[in-house]
């Protein structure tokens, strides 16, 4: 047989989701930078499902999170993978409002890095909460 061989991920998130992780998310990217698509998915996660191998925005939000911990040079830990989720849900949301000219906070937080909000001050506040998807 001739078939050709599946790439994983890159299929199920689809090959220009992966290329703009790959290629264009890193240091400098802010949420003012992710394309609509990667929103949109992130957006729509349902943390409380706990089974994220069959959701496409589930597995776009972890390799988005995955990226960032990379570009961070840190280590990801799973136990802290649904709060990871929750607060880029949140981080998501509050661009699409932002898009739509309707933010919840001009903090001037929403204009770091989107790196910097997931693995430094912001994501370790967040990863040391305990929420109901995450008792710790």
């Amino acid at each position: 047989m001739n078939q050709r061989e599946s790439n994983g991920i890159v299929d199920f998130i689809g090959k220009d989701i992966f290329e703009w992780l790959s290629t264009e998310f890193n240091k400098d990217t802010r949420l003012k930078d992710i394309p609509e698509e990667i929103l949109d998915r992130v957006r729509s996660v349902d943390i409380t499902l706990r089974d994220y191998a069959r959701d496409r925005s589930a597995i776009t939000s972890i390799a988005l999170i995955t990226f960032a911990y990379k570009i961070a040079g840190k280590a990801q830990h799973p136990k802290y993978g649904s709060n990871d989720m929750l607060l880029l849900k949140v981080l998501a949301k509050n661009e699409r409002l932002k898009r739509e000219g309707d933010g919840l906070s001009p903090h001037k937080l929403w204009d770091a890095p989107l790196y910097e909000l997931i693995t430094e001050e912001v994501g370790e506040r967040i990863r040391a909460t305990k929420f109901m998807t995450n008792p710790l």
